[in-house]
């Protein structure tokens, strides 16, 4: 059995080692949490820019609740719409965060 710290509330995730579901969903929460530590980062950028047309977009599909499926891929289509009808409104920063969440996005298939 393997634990995953799952970080801000201090809980572990525990998986047997020779089950390939338990396992999908290690990998899941540990890229949602990733992901989610991102769009903290986003939330906390065009709050402080007082961005209001990125932060409908992440709003609409963040914060994850716990039964949505694909939750990553949804947000990130959403960020890539928001690239595509608001490129302007994006700054040097929300690239990078928004790059980091398509990567992870990537890495999730």
């Amino acid at each position: 059995m393997k634990l995953i710290p799952s970080g801000r509330n201090g809980l572990e995730l525990a998986y047997a080692r020779g089950d390939a579901s338990s396992h999908c969903l290690a990998v899941d929460f540990r890229v949602r949490r990733q992901v989610d530590d991102l769009c903290i980062a986003l939330f906390d950028h065009w709050c402080e820019r007082r961005e209001l047309i990125p932060l409908v977009y992440l709003l609409h599909v963040w914060p994850f609740l716990p039964s949505t499926p694909h939750a990553v891929a949804t947000l990130s289509a959403a960020l890539r719409d928001l690239l595509v009808f608001h490129d302007e409104t994006i700054d040097d920063r929300g690239r990078q965060l928004i790059d980091g969440i398509h990567t992870l996005e990537a890495d999730e298939m």
